[in-house]
């Protein structure tokens, strides 16, 4: 982790920082790639791993040098010990309420970002499975708030599950999760609240003879390569931007010891959406409507608007028009504008991009035509949207 080069803020002095895990470990190898990356441009940091039993002693802080903490843990005995040496620390955890010294990803967002590529996809019957924890209530929230947009409802389920315990579903979770599995309609597309989750659905699936991703389609978060590529069915998965967590995290850390004090908890947008072969669907109940939908977010890019559809299908404007209202709820054109929207808003929020690069990357004609779409979508500009993170370092 070290380099010859500088510390990009100039101060070289030696930082030791202590990082608190043992929450879950296929989260901490994600975060450790984050705090890797900051590292190579840090050289002047040092970072010892910590697990959740150490135990922090006024002997200890006498003998050993120490400049701040990253936690991952639910260390209420570790920050005791920090606050009473005055210490400072930032937590990467899930977001909570009043408190500043965090960095955590995007929950919610997670949950819209999970129901937008499953809508694009053209799945109409949706569910969530989430684990019954706060952090998974957000992803569903965030979830059924877009489903709710597209005029939908989602089926949800809760199933115990904690992956930093055990790979495995207890018997009563194992059953439930079979039961709500059976009695789901054909052509279902689930969300599930981690790539844990998503794992155990795809064999709870196999193990009744239920097809993936025919009969049903699963999505899980986190983008775990170990879980995803290596299940009997590939999952697609949300990247939840967790290396980029650590990386903002340490970044807090170093505002903290300059004497910048944090205004707000700093929430990471979800980066997108790796897919594998367990949404590799597009289920509609007119074959031209799918076809249409796969080809708009294939080619939105370069799409210059309704025309260019129609020049791709040997069909009327009015006849795909009322096709795609019958099982859609909108018209093409309004699958274009939202596919447009959706693209930039991704790019404008994961992407140093400039904006008028995204603009023209997007299909708008100019810049004043994305801030146009997005005050009208999200009643802020694109350039308030990239700052809001940014603004709460």
């Amino acid at each position: 982790m070290t380099s010859a080069r500088q510390s990009p803020t100039g101060d070289d002095r030696i930082r030791h920082i202590d990082v608190f895990l043992g929450a879950a470990p296929l989260l901490e190898v994600r975060l450790v790639e984050g705090l890797l990356e900051f590292g190579r441009s840090h050289p002047n940091w040092r970072f010892s791993l910590r697990s959740a039993e150490f135990r922090y002693t006024p002997a200890w802080f006498g003998r050993h040098p120490l400049d701040g903490v990253l936690i991952l843990i639910d260390g209420t005995h570790v920050l005791r010990a920090l606050k009473a040496a005055g210490k400072p620390c930032v937590r990467l955890v899930p977001a909570v309420p009043g408190l500043n010294d965090t960095v955590a990803v995007d929950d919610e967002a997670i949950g819209r970002l999970g129901a937008d590529f499953l809508l694009g996809r053209g799945f109409l019957k949706c569910a969530f499975c989430g684990v019954g924890t706060p952090w998974s209530a957000k992803r569903h929230a965030g979830f059924l708030q877009r489903m709710r947009e597209a005029g939908l409802e989602a089926a949800f389920v809760d199933i115990p599950f904690d992956p930093g315990h055990s790979w495995t579903l207890g018997p009563a979770a194992e059953r439930k999760l079979g039961r709500w599995v059976e009695a789901c309609e054909p052509g279902t597309a689930v969300m599930a609240a981690h790539d844990a989750l998503a794992n155990r659905l795809v064999d709870v699936c196999q193990q009744k003879g239920i097809r993936l991703p025919q009969d049903m389609a699963v999505l899980g978060v986190g983008n775990h390569a170990l879980l995803c590529e290596l299940s009997p069915v590939p999952i697609s998965s949300i990247d939840a931007s967790v290396p980029q967590v650590a990386r903002r995290g340490a970044e807090m850390l170093e505002g903290l010891l300059a004497g910048r004090e944090p205004v707000a908890t700093c929430l990471v947008p979800p980066a997108g959406v790796l897919e594998r072969r367990s949404t590799a669907i597009t289920v509609y109940g007119d074959n031209v409507v799918a076809r249409v939908i796969a080809y708009i977010h294939r080619e939105i890019q370069t799409l210059g608007g309704i025309d260019d559809v129609l020049r791709a299908f040997p069909i009327s404007r009015r006849t795909l028009d009322r096709r795609f209202v019958k099982y859609v709820g909108h018209t093409p054109a309004e699958e274009i504008r939202l596919a447009r929207l959706r693209l930039a808003r991704e790019r404008v929020e994961t992407t140093t991009q400039r904006l008028s690069a995204i603009a023209h990357a997007c299909g708008y004609a100019d810049l004043s035509h994305m801030d146009s779409a997005f005050k009208k979508a999200f009643a802020r500009t694109p350039r308030a949207m990239r700052r809001g993170c940014e603004s709460e370092k």
